[in-house]
């Protein structure tokens, strides 16, 4: 980000002021030169001579003023009048140390995030008329089923309606949540809190209704509490979204493990489940990995814990195991 102009020091030379201050000085100096010059000669070879310096000096002038200020601010002014309208293909040129140089990569910056701006707007629009789509498919389906359903079926079609009204109104809170995050638009409530229990709770919400599942839940967690600074909220909806991954898409009688160690000033807290391995474009918007098209869930979780772990700057990642996938954070402890 560049540094605002007022920053610059007053005897800076590149200052568009002290550049046409010191040419005001080399215009008088030749003038002055020119005069002691051209009283060499006599006559009207003198004034001649005099007044070539003096038409040579302005046409400097001119050209040098052209080339310091009007040719950047017509650079800069076409720029602008290409950015707004919406036309981000070809940045202000203008790479100067002066105000100008400046106001030309202010603008360039503000470009590149409005450019940024839309095209999250347009990756959100996307995203909502792509996912909607099935639901209001079936939405429809049985809404004209109702016409002609009997009772029985008429309450079967009322309920999954609704069921999938309610999916819709999660995916497009999730949707929004999560631009939010990436526009810088939601902004983080640090505070400290203990880590081992928030893991014990939110492990509690996922795992005390699944004792039916077809899964063995191991954990180990440390016996004294550990103290992060962050976001708890946040935490907790990281927390949550990989626990209810790893239970989505763990293995008929696989494992799942969650484990919390300390290292060095340092706290891990990590979840394995047996299953498919994953690779980088886990953490991309609706990514699905194969055989997951029939899991539920919108495919964001884990895009929207990946940007709230990078607004905390803390490590994260994921580690592929001979038989399963690992999803790891990593905090200093305070």
């Amino acid at each position: 980000m560049s540094k605002p102009v007022n920053s610059m020091k007053w005897y800076s030379i590149y200052l568009t002021n002290k550049k046409v201050f010191f040419l005001s000085k080399f215009v008088i100096v030749g003038c002055l030169m020119g005069n002691i010059i051209s009283s060499a000669f006599t006559g009207w070879l003198r004034d001649g001579f005099f007044l070539f310096l003096l038409v040579a000096l302005i046409l400097v002038w001119d050209a040098i003023l052209k080339k310091i200020i009007s040719q950047p601010i017509l650079e800069i002014s076409k720029a602008a009048h290409r950015m707004a309208n919406l036309d981000f293909s070809e940045p202000c040129p203008i790479n100067t140390k002066d105000e100008l140089g400046k106001l030309a990569n202010d603008l360039n910056t503000t470009a590149a995030n409005l450019e940024h701006s839309l095209a999250q707007r347009k990756d959100l629009t996307d995203s909502l008329s792509h996912e909607l789509k099935t639901p209001l498919g079936v939405i429809r389906a049985y809404a004209e089923g109702l016409e002609s359903a009997d009772p029985e079926q008429e309450v079967m079609y009322r309920q999954t309606i609704i069921e999938e009204t309610e999916k819709m109104s999660e995916l497009v809170n999730t949707l929004l949540d999560l631009s939010a995050l990436e526009a810088g638009a939601a902004q983080l409530t640090t505070e400290s809190f203990d880590l081992v229990e928030l893991v014990e709770i939110v492990a509690g919400r996922e795992f005390i209704d699944s004792s039916s599942k077809s899964f063995h839940l191991n954990y180990s967690l440390p016996d004294t509490p550990i103290y992060i600074v962050a976001d708890c909220n946040r935490i907790q909806q990281v927390l949550h979204n990989f626990m209810s991954n790893a239970k989505k898409f763990v293995t008929k009688n696989g494992e799942i493990s969650i484990e919390m160690i300390e290292l060095d000033g340092f706290v891990r807290f990590s979840i394995y489940n047996d299953g498919t391995l994953v690779v980088d474009e886990v953490w991309k918007r609706f990514h699905r990995t194969r055989g997951s098209e029939n899991k539920n869930g919108s495919g964001l979780g884990l895009t929207i814990a990946s940007q709230i772990l990078t607004m905390h700057q803390v490590d994260f990642g994921f580690i592929n195991q001979d038989t399963g996938v690992s999803f790891y954070f990593i905090f200093p402890i305070s």
